[in-house]
């Protein structure tokens, strides 16, 4: 079996980001109680749910999910992750999580990148239809010139993306928080942790 490939049973789910508004309201961020449903669906084989490139532990009791129409994605926190953590993070790569999309790809360089280079979750409904969708691990660490960056990880141990993280400059929050806005090419996600940082990345429709 392709160690790439995760197989999961579970209800048809439309993951989505805001890829069709200039905004989303904050109705697109999904309820509690709706987005555990997502988490725990995907935790029915917690190897394969842990077999990322960077060892990863998330918490399945914190998901956060946004939508739009067919388009969208799903954050799983790290289950120890803190403002502390990241904050004392070093050259060495900090687990910050899991982001599951569905019909979406990162882009890098203006462009999405392409599905062989993520590593894809196959996902079954209960009407037997099945849908790929890219599993990203994110990890973070500090450069060599000592400032913060997000990493996004396909299917290699080397990180696809390494994007800046800046101050987030909002009230503190508990958590994270999820922002998506609409560009020229696709979407923007802004990522918020605990109040204090916030990284951005751009997605655009994956080509299937």
């Amino acid at each position: 079996m392709n160690n790439n490939i995760i197989s999961i049973k579970l209800p048809l789910i439309i993951f989505t980001l805001g890829t069709a508004f200039n905004r989303l309201p904050a109705q697109e961020q999904l309820p509690r109680e709706q987005a555990l449903k997502y988490a725990f669906a995907v935790s029915v084989n917690l190897e394969q749910l842990q077999g990322t490139p960077i060892a990863t532990d998330v918490d399945l009791k914190r998901p956060v999910v946004l939508r739009d129409g067919e388009y969208g994605g799903m954050f799983l926190p790290e289950a120890k992750l803190t403002a502390e953590a990241i904050t004392k993070a070093g050259d060495k790569v900090v687990s910050i999580g899991q982001l599951w999309l569905h019909k979406l790809t990162p882009m890098r360089d203006g462009q999405g990148i392409a599905s062989e280079k993520l590593r894809m979750a196959k996902v079954t409904g209960e009407d037997g239809i099945e849908v790929q969708v890219p599993q990203c691990a994110l990890g973070m660490r500090r450069n060599a010139a000592g400032s913060l960056e997000l990493l996004l990880y396909g299917k290699s141990t080397e990180p696809l993306l390494a994007v800046p993280v800046s101050a987030a400059g909002v009230k503190a929050e508990q958590g994270i928080v999820l922002e998506a806005e609409r560009s020229d090419d696709g979407g923007r996600l802004t990522v918020i942790f605990f109040g204090n940082y916030k990284a951005k990345l751009s997605f655009t429709a994956l080509e299937t």
